[in-house]
């Protein structure tokens, strides 16, 4: 599971809508905040469904089949075909009934990696982090430029300092999983 390691940081771009830099495996690349925040939703709710699912296998004794149609049938009735979005990871509910623990697939185009439930919840509380920061950095960077009429080079000297505060943990999850 180590390589399902999926970093995550605000982007700071004034002129542009907020967004957040995604990694994994060596592939970058950027999501808006809207699909930042959507899928930190679908982490939560692929992890809670992948622990339902388990549930049943193990408590209630069911046949992994009649758990996956079980879990399908849940899932269809939300109207959802999908979690995750295409500009950031697709997720699925999945779970191992042999070591009794549900599972969160990740996928994004060739990629593909299994984290365990309380890993895909960090993640989601993550994502949600890095969204509220972009989006905090770009109005700071806006109000900065605009009422203070400090220049950008001093602006970008602020952020650089908030970046490797954040990457040393004062902002709880921001930068980090």
């Amino acid at each position: 599971m180590a390589d399902t390691v999926i970093t995550i940081v605000p982007v700071r771009d004034p002129d542009q809508p907020g967004s957040c830099l995604l990694s994994w495996q060596g592939r970058d690349w950027i999501a808006p905040l809207p699909d930042v925040r959507a899928t930190a939703v679908d982490l939560f709710t692929v992890a809670a469904y992948a622990d339902l699912m388990i549930l049943m296998a193990v408590r209630l004794r069911l046949d992994p089949g009649t758990v996956s149609a079980m879990a399908s049938d849940l899932i269809s009735q939300t109207g959802r075909t999908s979690f995750g979005t295409e500009q950031t990871i697709s997720l699925l509910p999945v779970g191992s009934s042999k070591k009794r623990q549900g599972l969160v697939l990740i996928r994004r185009q060739r990629l593909e990696g299994v984290v365990d439930t309380a890993t895909a919840r960090q993640m989601g509380l993550t994502w949600l982090a890095a969204a509220e920061a972009a989006e905090s950095d770009q109005l700071v960077t806006e109000a900065l430029r605009t009422a203070g009429g400090i220049p950008e080079e001093r602006i970008e000297g602020l952020f650089a300092y908030l970046r490797e505060l954040r990457s040393k943990g004062a902002a709880p999850g921001a930068g980090r999983e």
